[in-house]
């Protein structure tokens, strides 16, 4: 990857910047610590693979801006990219990928953004872990390989170079030879019941012959019984027929029967109906004078029920005059009664009225008295509405003045109390700074133990997890161990076949595979051994560690109350701080108010205005006692008003009055007068009158009209008869049709039933001639049939399973022959991949690649350390040495350092040295790790610092620089050291204000 051109908006520390890559070989960032230098490869890496070292990702966005954008071309395989990725705040990422073709840019942008990473990834042959293992040298990141233990650097390198891969091919390669091999053993089984199967199958030939001659036997019994049965069946269906016509002719006869006597009886009535009927004609005469009286008394009745109706209507006409003529009268009387009543009251009020006006002269003297009171204390009333406003002010300043003063005496009561408590809280200041050193003291060395006892956590960790390794190993070896006895005890069985192959051993054959397996148990046994003794060892250390574990706990349990009394003892000491300023403040302001509370210097204007206003005052003759008592005058002589209103409105009444009651005198002499002479409404008298004339006239007479009644009611049984008679003479002729009809049917039904007799008779005789009912004769053979052919179906179901046995036993044939290929199969598939498990392992292909690898490392590392250290520093990888106890080869990564002087630890070299050697091996990794990737290394960048250096190392690593340029395209180096800005012809100068970081092209 080849960087062209980078533009960013709103992202981190820059708000607009336009780079330009073309023409830069080795060009040098600089600028001050935190200026954004670093930020300018954030947005590269961010832009191509979406990762930046920020927790959010909203936090790329420009602090104030709501958008962030990376727009990144370069070149890669001989292709020019462009990846434009934005983010929104609060919402997704945008992402677009583009190649340029013909001069203008095509899109590859794929539906979702991991699909178009996928592709950005794809066509750039590097991932993010390979770019900042191979392109990027971070920041902080150049001595991380050489600080680690060596078992660590090996696992680091196995990562760089996605070993990984490998382990999960053998552990696949594991799983499936441990499929196969339990493949191996269930297709073993399932051969061992085959075989067992097609053994017990050789008899099943004979017993089914056995169960076919018994069912041919059954046949000829089934058939010989169902024949018999369509005989009898025959006779039994004629016998049915012949006693079912038989029971339908006896239910006509007793149905005739029935009829016959419901007829006769049905006769007897209509005959007896027939001589009522001609009793009724027999009296038809009388009937009929009856009817008639009854009709000339129902007239003269609806007559007198006429003159009954008008005769109720008068009387009722008559009483509701009389009723109102008597209210009338009533309401006359009440008239009367209310009219003496109020003469009375005006009598007595002209009595009560002439005691009023008997007062005239008092009254009007006292009305004088009260207008010369009136005057005196308007006067007052004008002196006091001058001097009113000026009181009132004065009042009101004076209260203004009292507030003012009071509020300034509470508020330096209240700075005054404050102040005190301010005094006993600063009071304790030095007492808690003590207490804060002895608690910073206590809280890091539980800390210090905290961490240890982190690391002891990790190690039980490592050790529990050893523990469960040793474990399936244990469990493995146990197994393999009880089937190598397996096989052994086979081996014992005389002429037993080769337990792998299946064939036939002989004695020497015999020999060799005892003798192998026998040195098996050794080795399983022996392997078994060391892992229960590394078992026990590891137990106990386990035990050791959980025991120093919760030692350790136990100790650490104050420090979560010893932090947060820590925080209390901040917390208090800055309010202590925050005190000692506020009191000095108050002491201020308590001088201030007690000085303004004695000299009255407040509110300075109120105190003047008072003064003027004093002045003013004592220029008014005016006494407030003075009027006081004009006032009292006016209320002493207010009554005369009073009464002088009473005395007009006595005159106004007694006038009132004097026409009044004659008037009231004359309505009641005039309503005695009507009463006596009974002159109270003429129209309702004459009404009245009419009616009493009206009921003479009309002569209705009660008693006839009752009489005419009981007459009545007693001819009322004659419309009953006439009714009789009217229908007598309708049914007669009808009645008499009826009864010969019905004479006729009778005889017809008589004859039938004779017919019927002679039937039943002769049906009987049938019956006696087929001999009886054959039911249980049927139901026997039927038995039977049912028998034979449950005998028949159990054979047939026997004969069945015996053939589905032998079809069974033909495929078992076959599935033998299966399982033996699938056996042969299985095992051939477990040794491969056994094998396979074991090139995938540590020891395989993964320890090769290392071999392979590390020498390629070693001479890029020493050549770019040659050139660094002027061919004065060198470094070798060790892979294997022998152990301190014993001459085992053990597996490590260790690495020499040697010059001039000699081999020596890389701890005792300088900071200049260490920083060149890390360098190097650094550098010589990424190159490695990127061929590896199938992909060139044309850009390096470099963001280490190059302060551990002095003026020959930076000389030196600068030439070290331009030494490896021509291998790159682009070399971005970044550093915050000003001297290192005049080793490098072209300069990214990067500077930071409050709009943000901005950038500047030299050279």
């Amino acid at each position: 990857m080849i960087p062209q051109k980078l533009r960013l908006i709103n992202f981190l520390s820059y708000q607009q910047l336009a780079l330009d890559f073309s023409g830069l070989h080795v060009a040098c960032i600089c600028g001050a610590n935190g200026a954004g230098k670093s930020s300018l490869l954030e947005a590269i890496s961010w832009s191509i693979w979406g990762i930046s070292r920020v927790a959010s990702q909203d936090d790329v966005i420009h602090v104030g801006s709501k958008e962030a954008q990376v727009d990144f071309t370069f070149i890669a395989g001989g292709e020019v990219y462009r990846v434009i990725r934005t983010r929104s705040r609060n919402s997704s990422t945008s992402l677009e990928f583009q190649v340029q073709s013909e001069g203008k840019f095509k899109s590859l942008t794929e539906r979702k953004v991991q699909s178009t990473q996928q592709t950005i990834v794809s066509h750039l042959k590097m991932d993010y872990e390979t770019f900042v293992n191979s392109a990027y040298l971070r920041q902080g990141r150049a001595d991380e390989f050489m600080l680690k233990r060596p078992s660590d650097r090996k696992k680091i390198l196995a990562d760089m170079l996605a070993l990984s891969q490998y382990d999960e091919l053998a552990e696949r390669a594991k799983d499936i030879a441990r499929t196969s091999k339990g493949e191996s053993a269930v297709l073993e089984d399932m051969l061992v019941h085959l075989r067992s199967q097609i053994l017990a199958g050789e008899a099943i030939a004979p017993q089914l012959e056995i169960l076919r001659l018994q069912l041919t036997d059954l046949q000829a019994w089934e058939s010989r019984d169902r024949q018999q049965l369509k005989v009898v069946e025959e006779l039994q269906k004629q016998y049915e027929n012949v006693t079912q016509l038989l029971a339908w002719q006896q239910q006509q006869q007793a149905s005739l029967t029935v009829n016959l006597t419901q007829s006769s009886r049905q006769l007897a009535s209509q005959q007896k109906q027939l001589q009522l009927l001609e009793s009724c004609l027999t009296m038809r005469s009388q009937i009929l004078q009856d009817y008639e009286r009854y009709q000339v008394l129902s007239t003269q009745e609806s007559e007198l029920e006429r003159k009954f109706q008008k005769y109720q209507h008068l009387c009722d006409r008559r009483g509701e005059f009389s009723h109102k003529l008597a209210s009338l009268q009533s309401e006359l009387r009440g008239q009367l009664r209310h009219y003496q009543a109020q003469l009375e009251s005006l009598v007595q009020q002209e009595s009560d009225l002439k005691g009023i006006l008997s007062r005239t002269g008092e009254i009007e003297a006292a009305i004088a008295e009260l207008h010369k009171a009136r005057a005196i204390l308007q006067e007052f009333d004008r002196l006091h509405a001058q001097s009113t406003p000026l009181i009132h002010r004065h009042q009101v300043l004076k209260h203004q003045l009292e507030r003012e003063q009071t509020k300034l005496a509470a508020k330096l009561e209240e700075l005054v109390a404050k102040r005190e408590q301010l005094y006993l809280q600063v009071k304790n200041h030095d007492q808690l700074l003590v207490n804060a050193k002895e608690l910073d003291r206590q809280i890091v060395l539980l800390q210090n133990k905290q961490v240890y006892q982190q690391r002891v956590h990790e190690k039980g960790l490592e050790r529990r997890d050893f523990l469960e390794r040793l474990k399936t190993r244990l469990a493995d070896s146990e197994a393999a161990f009880h089937k190598l006895e397996s096989k052994m005890r086979q081996l014992t069985v005389p002429n037993a076949p080769c337990p792998l192959c299946d064939r036939p051993l002989d004695e020497a054959h015999w020999q060799l595979v005892q003798k192998k397996h026998k040195q098996e148990s050794r080795d399983l046994q022996a392997d078994i051994w060391v892992v229960k003794e590394q078992q026990a060892a590891s137990n106990c250390e386990i035990e050791v560690l959980r025991e120093e574990y919760r030692n350790l706990k136990k100790e650490l349990e104050p420090l979560n109350g010893l932090i947060q009394r820590k925080g209390t003892l901040q917390e208090r000491l800055k309010a202590i701080a925050e005190a000692k300023q506020r009191l000095a403040l108050i002491d201020a302001e308590i001088v201030d108010l007690s000085d303004r509370l004695q000299t009255q210097n407040y509110s300075r204007e109120a105190w003047e205005e008072m003064e003027l206003i004093d002045k003013n005052i004592h220029k008014f003759v005016y006494d407030e006692k003075n009027h006081a008592l004009a006032r009292g005058d006016v209320e002493r002589w207010r009554w005369a008003e009073i009464k002088q209103s009473e005395l007009k409105n006595a005159q106004r009444q007694a006038e009132n009055l004097s026409q009044k009651i004659p008037d009231l005198q004359t309505k009641i002499n005039q309503l005695q007068d009507r009463l006596t002479k009974n002159l109270i409404d003429l129209e309702v008298q004459h009404e009245l009158e009419q009616c009493d004339r009206t009921l003479t006239q009309l002569a209705y007479e009660p008693d006839r009209h009752q009489q005419l009644r009981v007459q009545k009611q007693e001819l009322t049984s004659s419309l009953l008869r006439y009714q009789e008679l009217t229908r007598a003479e309708q049914e007669y002729p009808e009645l008499q049709q009826q009864l010969n009809h019905l004479q006729q049917t009778q005889n017809l039904n008589q004859q039938e039933l004779q017919n019927i007799t002679a039937q039943i008779s002769q049906l009987q005789s049938q019956i006696t001639a087929l001999h009886g009912d054959h039911a249980q004769e049927i139901q026997s053979l039927r038995q039977n049939l049912q028998n034979w052919r449950s005998q028949m179906d159990s054979l047939l179901a026997q004969i069945g399973s015996l053939q589905q046995s032998q079809q069974q036993l033909e495929q078992s044939r076959q599935r033998e022959q299966e399982t033996l290929t699938q056996i042969e199969l299985a095992r051939h598939r477990q040794r491969v991949h056994t094998e396979l498990h074991q090139a995938f392992g540590k020891n395989g292909i993964q320890a090769l690649m290392l071999e392979n690898v590390l020498p390629q490392i070693e001479v890029e590392a020493n050549q770019i350390l040659a050139q660094l250290s002027d061919r004065q520093l060198n470094v070798r990888f060790i892979t294997q040495k022998s152990g301190k106890k014993s001459d085992r080869i053990i597996e490590t990564l260790d690495i020499e350092i040697a010059d001039t002087k000699g081999t020596r630890p890389y701890e005792t070299y300088s900071g200049g040295e260490a920083f060149r050697i890390n360098f190097a091996v650094r550098l010589a990794l990424s190159r490695v790790l990127a061929q590896r990737k199938g992909s060139t290394l044309q850009t390096l960048i470099i963001d280490e610092g190059f302060g551990s250096q002095d003026q020959l190392g930076c000389d030196r690593l600068v030439s070290a620089i331009n030494a490896i340029a021509p291998d790159f395209e682009c070399i971005l180096v970044i550093t915050h050291m000003p001297q290192m800005k005049e080793a490098f012809n072209t300069l990214i100068e990067v500077s930071k204000d409050e709009e943000g970081s901005t950038i500047q092209l030299v050279g």
